[in-house]
């Protein structure tokens, strides 16, 4: 059985349809495990809080399989923001959602942004089954719960987690 692994870029409402259709679909129909980073839940809580219709993003997305798990690492916003500015140097101008005009501010628009989307992922948790994860543990402790949630829908001989 083959992995295989996805990561959506930023500009999501273009590439999703797209990638599922090349990569991920192919991918599950050879029978592989398939891991996206940023599936379409991303691309959808986007869409909608910029404007779009729902219907409209629903029937955009509607190709999409429905994962076996989908998981939601939620995180309060200052701390994700301080991760972003860790890792680089500053937001990008997109993620912060400054095309919507929510504040001239980098950061103060990033806020804004994200907390809509997060909102939107909230709604996700009970309409599409995503699995919460407290993304502010540990990693290894995120790892382990992931590992004990994706085993319990693998087939066939396990080997023991180290």
């Amino acid at each position: 059985m083959e992995l295989v692994t996805h990561r959506q870029g930023d500009d999501d409402a273009r590439q999703t349809p797209q990638a599922v259709d090349r990569e991920l679909l192919p991918a599950l129909k050879a029978g592989a495990i398939v891991l996206a980073d940023r599936y379409v839940y991303t691309a959808f809580a986007r869409d909608v809080v910029r404007g779009v219709d729902v219907g409209w993003v629903q029937s955009l997305y509607r190709s999409a399989p429905v994962p076996t798990a989908a998981f939601y690492f939620r995180v309060p916003l200052e701390v994700a923001l301080h991760r972003i500015l860790t890792g680089r140097p500053r937001l990008k101008w997109y993620e912060a959602g400054m095309d919507l005009e929510l504040h001239s501010d980098l950061q103060e628009s990033y806020r804004l942004f994200q907390a809509r989307i997060l909102l939107e992922y909230d709604r996700f948790v009970d309409e599409y089954g995503l699995h919460v994860m407290d993304a502010r543990l540990p990693v290894e402790a995120q790892q382990r719960v992931l590992r004990q949630t994706v085993l319990k829908h693998l087939n066939g001989p396990r080997r023991e987690a180290t």
